[in-house]
């Protein structure tokens, strides 16, 4: 079984969650945007042995802190090919605008993930869904606990596809065919805002209702 700390981190208030199988301790960070000590000091905190960092998208106020983290746990990093090449052409021009970029580690993912793909944390599983449309390399990671999925939906909302890479069309499609088939309990963790529910967007979301 999955349990998560949730934190609001870096200038942006992205949603960064600790992730941890219950039985043996072992976590991934998602989304590590910001405040590498705080972070770092909540997994303390909890005493969990950090072995992954997940990465929803490609954009700095998701990844800022991935390289410092996982040099500090030797942790690997995970996320989807297709953003790669735009997040090392742009990463940092666009941080520059909210970050202190002189604080940045550079990383090259260990983990390059696909659709459908099974990461292991302990003895939980979390499994990998590519939801184009915020950006070409988009995730979400579907775990028992809920949905971690970045910035494709948010509570009455969608992510922005205005940016380099992001398709409207693609988005709803993302939405539609890989979120809102699952069941009506099942909880969404977004990377900004509050928590919502499968059941909740497709009754209310305006965007794809």
């Amino acid at each position: 079984m999955i349990d998560f700390r949730w934190l609001s981190v870096g200038p942006l208030g992205t949603n960064c969650y600790i992730i941890w199988d219950r039985e043996t301790r072992k976590a991934a960070i998602v989304d590590p945007g910001g405040d590498e000590d705080v972070i770092a000091n909540e997994a303390s905190s909890l005493d969990l042995a950090v072995e992954w960092i997940l990465i929803t998208h490609g954009h700095p106020d998701h990844c800022f802190c991935a390289g410092a983290l996982a040099s500090g746990y030797d942790a690997r990093i995970g996320m989807h090919p297709a953003d790669i090449e735009r997040m090392r052409a742009e990463g940092l021009e666009i941080a520059s605008m909210f970050y202190d970029v002189s604080t940045y580690v550079e990383f090259t993912p260990t983990d390059l993930l696909s659709d459908g793909q099974v990461i292991t944390i302990g003895e939980s599983e979390v499994r990998v869904l590519h939801t184009p449309g915020h950006s070409q390399g988009g995730v979400c990671f579907v775990t028992d606990a809920g949905v971690f999925c970045g910035d494709t939906i948010f509570a009455g909302s969608i992510g922005r596809t205005d940016f380099p890479g992001g398709s409207f069309e693609q988005i709803i499609d993302s939405i539609k065919t890989r979120i809102l088939t699952l069941e009506d309990s099942t909880r969404l963790y977004p990377g900004h805002g509050p928590a919502t529910t499968v059941g909740e967007e497709r009754k209310s979301n305006p965007f794809v209702r």
